[in-house]
């Protein structure tokens, strides 16, 4: 063999292992948490969130500080998010929609079953699509002999290798039945310390299957969804997490007398329901109660998501997992005079998204620019270097995640009910009900929405440009 031919040879085995990793798909671990708002320590919702581990993911990558939901109710919410298309397009605006109904999305891919076509291992855990309603699937009985039931929900079971805890199963069931009734004042929106351990609830259950998942060798690239249903109501936790914020010490939300003065009727009646859980808290001088609840059922999730990210960062596939946290919508917690979702005020459509891209985003990232969680879809294509998908309403984030403070003009978009619609830009939030009736806020100078600017003159050409651009996204 002649040295020019040994030179050649050398140098192609040189470069195989260096076109290998270049043709190297990147992993996705895919984090949804039920019903979080921005009580973070990375996002300042409430000055005693304790979300250690949430703040130290956020700190690896690009926090969007400025991400809306689809729809402030989970199934319209999920169903935009992973079909990546607004519930405008869709049609699938409550709870009891069945996406796998709607000629709309009949023929179109999923986010995960998309990647599983692409050669992706899927595997999903908890609750990822809705999960709430579906009936009752069978009864089974976790390590430590307590019985569950687990729910069915809208699921796609073709869209997953694997699914904890059964293919036509998404949510487990922990061993707490929703009537203890823990608060003496609502069978369903209930809160409160339980006897359990962490890993016998429905989160530790999910979080332990996605660590064994993470342990596993993988001879795919994978997708694994891991869905923490914590602090959905009701919001039990184990008891360490509860004394973990004293009653006593518990500061209550900002909340302004009087809030709900200069807003049309129709938004008031989202808020006065004959079922207004806000009033019942009230009326059992329940508030640090429940208050307290939620910050203990946000930092037991915290801590199932830090079992998961632990098993990630001591795997052989650290360096090269996308990790994408989110969170379906919002939560009032007395603000507005409300109690729950399903409002267009921020409280309720602002969400947590954190996106750590290995060889894309730099550590300590923030984004101000408004996004939505139906960008989620294209941002994940675009990393793992699929072809553009058709279809898809939202826009790839990976322009803000190569430099948050990247321009981006479109406003998130948020819809209720099908028929009431919100949009938001980094400074403006407008919102226009069925009835034609509006508010405007300024979060320059009200970053709380106290002040509803929709009748000033000053600022109805602001007005005008905003309601243009609702008009354009809801075409």
């Amino acid at each position: 063999m002649t040295m020019t031919a040994r030179i050649l040879l050398t140098a192609l085995a040189l470069s195989l292992p260096a076109a290998q990793a270049a043709e190297r798909k990147p992993n996705v671990l895919f984090i949804a948490v039920d019903d979080l708002n921005d009580w973070l320590g990375c996002l300042g919702g409430h000055p005693q969130a304790k979300t250690p581990n949430i703040d130290g993911l956020a700190k690896r990558g690009v926090l969007f500080a400025n991400a809306h939901c689809a729809a402030p109710l989970c199934n319209p919410s999920r169903t935009a998010l992973l079909f990546g298309r607004r519930p405008t397009t869709t049609g699938v605006t409550g709870n009891m929609d069945d996406w796998r109904t709607f000629d709309s999305l009949q023929g179109v891919d999923s986010l995960p079953l998309y990647f599983r076509k692409n050669g992706y291992y899927t595997a999903g855990g908890g609750k990822i699509f809705h999960a709430n309603h579906g009936g009752w699937k069978g009864a089974l009985t976790h390590a430590e002999g307590a019985p569950y039931a687990g729910r069915s929900g809208f699921g796609q079971p073709e869209a997953w290798d694997e699914r904890f805890p059964a293919k036509t199963i998404q949510l487990p069931m922990a061993p707490v039945l929703i009537d203890t009734h823990r608060n003496g004042i609502n069978h369903h929106w209930d809160w409160g310390p339980i006897d359990f351990k962490a890993d016998v609830t429905e989160d530790g259950q999910t979080s332990r299957w996605a660590v064994r998942q993470l342990r596993i060798e993988h001879e795919q690239p994978f997708f694994i969804a891991v869905g923490i249903y914590r602090p959905h109501d009701p919001q039990y936790a184990p008891s360490e997490f509860f004394d973990e914020h004293p009653l006593a010490a518990v500061e209550l939300p900002t909340i302004e007398p009087g809030d709900l003065a200069d807003v049309p009727d129709i938004a008031k009646r989202y808020t006065k329901s004959k079922n207004s859980y806000e009033a019942m808290i009230r009326k059992h001088n329940a508030l640090q109660s429940a208050t307290r609840g939620y910050l203990a059922a946000v930092t037991f999730a915290d801590a199932m998501i830090g079992r998961v990210l632990r098993a990630l960062e001591a795997s052989p596939y650290a360096d090269n997992t996308i990790v994408v946290l989110w969170s379906d919508h919002g939560y009032h917690v007395g603000e507005k005079e409300k109690y729950h979702k399903s409002t267009l005020w921020d409280e309720a459509t602002r969400v947590p998204l954190i996106v750590v891209a290995p060889g894309v985003t730099a550590p300590g990232g923030a984004s101000q620019r408004p996004v939505s969680l139906i960008d989620i879809y294209p941002t994940l294509v675009e990393l793992a270097g699929f072809r553009p998908q058709a279809g898809l309403d939202g826009e790839s984030l990976v322009p803000l995640l190569r430099n948050p403070a990247a321009p981006r003009s479109t406003p998130a978009l948020t819809t209720l009910q099908g028929k009431h619609h919100a949009v938001r830009t980094e400074r403006w939030r407008y919102i226009r009900y069925a009835d034609g009736s509006e508010e405007l806020y300024d979060h320059a100078t009200d970053p709380m929405e106290w002040t509803n600017l929709a009748s000033a003159a000053a600022h109805a050409e602001t007005k005008r440009a905003l309601a243009a651009e609702l008009d354009r996204l809801i075409r």
